[in-house]
Order: C-alpha cells, then sequence, then structure tokens
C-alpha cells in the first residue's frame, strides 16, 4: 500500500466533514466546493472536481484517473467505481446504491440522471477490441436518464437523453433517440414518444 493510499484511508474516518474537506483540498489537491459532505468514502483518483452542494455517503469506493461530480448530484452508499480511465456525472444526478462501475475506459453520466435502485453493472472492457484498442468502449449516459435497478451495460453503449432504461435490462447498444423506454434482454426500444419524467 502506497504512502497516499494510506493517508486517504486515514483520512476516510475523520468524523469532521470540514477538516476532512480541508485535508482532502491541501494534501492532495482535490477540488470541492461548498456545502459537499463525504462520508466514510474512499476517493483515491489523481484528480478531483466536485461541485457545490454534493453528497457522497458511507462505504463508496472511488479509485480512478479523473473524477468529475457535478454540483447539487449525490452518491449513495456502497458504490464502487473503480479503474484507470475517467468518471464523470453532470448535476443534480443520483447514483443510489451498490452499484459498480468499471473504468478500463472513460465512463460519462449527464445532468438529471439517475443510476436508481441497486446493483446495476457499467463495463468499459472484455470485447475483443480491449486487447486491438481499435475501438471507443466508452460508456456515455445523457441528461435526464433513468436507470432501473440491476441493469447491465456493455462496453461502448451510448444512451442519448430523455430516456428511461426498465429494471434488470442487458444494453449493449448504442440508443440514439429521445423520449424512449428502453427495456430487455437484449434491450431494445419498447416504447417511443414518452417522456417518463411526466408519464411514469
Amino acid at each position: 500500500m502506497s504512502i497516499r493510499t494510506l493517508v486517504l484511508k486515514i483520512i476516510k474516518y475523520i468524523p469532521l466533514n470540514s477538516f476532512k474537506i480541508f485535508l482532502l483540498k491541501k494534501i492532495f489537491g482535490y477540488s470541492i466546493g461548498k456545502n459537499v459532505k463525504i462520508g466514510k468514502a474512499l476517493i483515491i483518483c489523481d484528480k478531483v472536481e466536485i461541485g457545490d452542494n454534493v453528497f457522497i455517503a458511507d462505504r463508496n469506493f472511488i479509485s480512478c484517473g479523473a473524477l468529475s461530480i457535478g454540483s447539487k448530484t449525490s452518491i449513495h452508499s456502497g458504490n464502487i467505481i473503480l479503474g484507470s480511465a475517467n468518471f464523470s456525472i453532470g448535476n443534480d444526478s443520483r447514483i443510489i446504491n451498490d452499484h459498480y462501475f468499471d473504468l478500463y475506459c472513460n465512463i460519462n453520466i449527464g445532468n438529471n440522471t439517475w443510476i436508481a435502485g441497486k446493483e446495476s453493472q457499467f463495463w468499459t472492457h472484455g470485447s475483443i477490441h480491449t486487447k486491438s484498442k481499435t475501438k471507443d468502449l466508452s460508456i456515455t449516459i445523457k441528461n435526464d436518464v433513468y436507470v432501473g435497478s440491476r441493469s447491465l451495460f456493455a462496453p461502448g453503449v451510448f444512451v442519448e437523453s430523455e430516456n428511461l432504461i426498465g429494471l434488470g435490462s442487458v444494453v449493449n447498444q448504442k440508443f440514439l433517440e429521445r423520449k424512449t423506454i428502453i427495456s430487455g434482454n437484449p434491450a431494445s426500444v419498447v416504447k417511443r414518444d414518452i417522456d417518463w419524467r411526466l408519464n411514469w
């Protein structure tokens, strides 16, 4: 274990939130906004940018290249964000409990997007393109998307804004339409011209 990781593990258990944030900023150069609350979470990243009014709960493990969290976003407990690539999530978004994000390649999540429920998985490696590096295997989930519990995302997936991913879906392709319900294994569009924010 490196000295850096050891120090971050010690900081994780500091009960006074303001002192914890002071140390993360002063020692590691993390950029952390106003009114940020960080629980017993371990954040080991080369670069960290956290906006205002962000909440990161206990039992989160985040280890990546660059981490970007937009303002008013919350990350609830038990999530693992792991790898050498970058992770970004926009403003007013939510990651609920016990999800797994594999960062062999980047994962980008937009504004007002919910990774809801529990135990969804997001994978950015494992295809033949992992070794050949002939294809970008990053995952992009845009704005105003709702992802139901226990959904699985394959490498290279793209989900356009204003869509809902149904419970337990296996998402293995790009979805470029807006205002659809996407569900199934493999996932497909099952309803069109529906705004989940108003009608679901």
